[in-house]
């Protein structure tokens, strides 16, 4: 199997998280940084890479097999593009863009490429994340009723630094953290059709929200909830209860519970509360918990393993642009619901 190369655009922390892991691996190695700011030369030097300032110059002279965008949301419908129609593959990272119409492009020029879209939805490679689509789809807890989400951690005041992260449009915990939350949902659920949101920016006083809470309705006939919250220490979040993420300390809570009419699954512990007994079934019995033991891996890991084999045209790539767009389309419609203080109908 050949060595694939690959390009990263964006040397910020996602970037840099990503060029160390094609560093380490041994199907694939680093083709070269592109970024527009001069300081960030030294992670292209870490590597032994090219640094380049100008995607174009990046592409002409390094003709990578594969490119990882991890700038800005608003750059990536241009970047994104310009690969495209080099006949490049690329993975976005997420959301696909901040626009639903920057988002469609990216779709357009897929299309019309002939070249795949792999978008940077990493959960759903989690090893978790795939066991509890398993366990719902198999009834280990009956039909699904409903579900609720929680999301809530404290960023250190240092994280807004970053102007983009608290000025619309893409600022904010709705399309910086929650776009993950409702992908995930979409994937273990089903498409969701309506939303209601309320939003506060209480805590922060920043121009972008700090607290959500969201009401979900499903194709299915299902119900959701998530609340969420970047401004409170709190152990219920994705990113502690998992353990994927090294920066983040660990927690042994759960943070999503599914609710079905033979019993409940808590994640990421993956922990069904149901009747042993069918003959006694009721509030005034009690409930046996089981725990699935399942082996754990770096998704990010799993994510860089698929785009390679979706370079190589191996697989279809596991979250497209299309996809993506549809998740991307269910934040906006958050959004809009927090403005319009009114459901809002989902339209991808």
């Amino acid at each position: 199997m050949s060595t694939l190369r690959l390009a990263v655009i964006g040397a910020g922390v996602v970037g840099r998280s990503h060029a160390q892991r094609i560093a380490g691996a041994s199907f694939c190695s680093l083709a070269g940084i592109c970024d527009n700011d001069p300081n960030r030369r030294n992670v292209a030097t870490e590597h032994n890479s090219g640094f380049y300032a100008d995607t174009d110059i990046l592409l002409q002279q390094e003709s990578p097999d594969g490119v990882i965008i991890a700038t800005p949301n608003a750059s990536h419908g241009r970047l994104a593009s310009e690969c495209l129609a080099r006949g490049v593959p690329v993975l976005v990272e997420k959301p696909i863009s901040d626009l639903l119409e920057s988002a469609h492009d990216i779709v357009t020029a897929s299309d019309q490429a002939g070249v795949p879209v792999l978008v940077g939805h990493h959960r759903r490679h989690s090893t978790a994340v795939r066991r509890t689509k398993q366990l719902l789809e198999n009834h280990a807890i009956g039909e699904l009723i409903a579900l609720s989400l929680m999301w809530a951690l404290k960023k250190p005041d240092d994280y807004f630094d970053v102007d983009w992260r608290s000025r619309p449009p893409g600022g904010g915990p709705v399309l910086i953290n929650l776009i993950h939350e409702l992908d995930t949902l979409r994937f273990l659920c089903g498409e969701i059709d309506r939303v209601y949101a309320q939003a506060s920016s209480q805590t922060r006083q920043l121009e972008v929200e700090d607290t959500v809470s969201i009401s979900l309705s499903l194709r299915s006939g299902v119900i959701a909830t998530l609340l969420a919250c970047d401004s409170t220490p709190s152990p219920w979040s994705y990113e502690a209860t998992t353990h994927e993420n090294p920066l983040y300390f660990e927690s042994t809570e759960n943070c999503y519970h599914f609710l079905g009419t033979e019993g409940g699954l808590a994640f990421p512990r993956l922990e069904i509360w149901r009747h042993d007994d069918p003959s006694a079934v009721g509030w005034q019995h009690p409930l046996t918990r089981h725990t699935e033991e399942i082996g754990t891996r770096d998704p990010l890991d799993t994510q860089l393993e698929h785009f390679c084999d979706v370079i190589r045209g191996d697989v279809q790539p596991l979250v497209d642009a299309r996809d993506a767009t549809r998740s991307l389309a269910v934040a906006h419609a958050v959004l809009e619901s927090i403005q319009t203080q009114q459901p809002v109908t989902v339209v991808p």
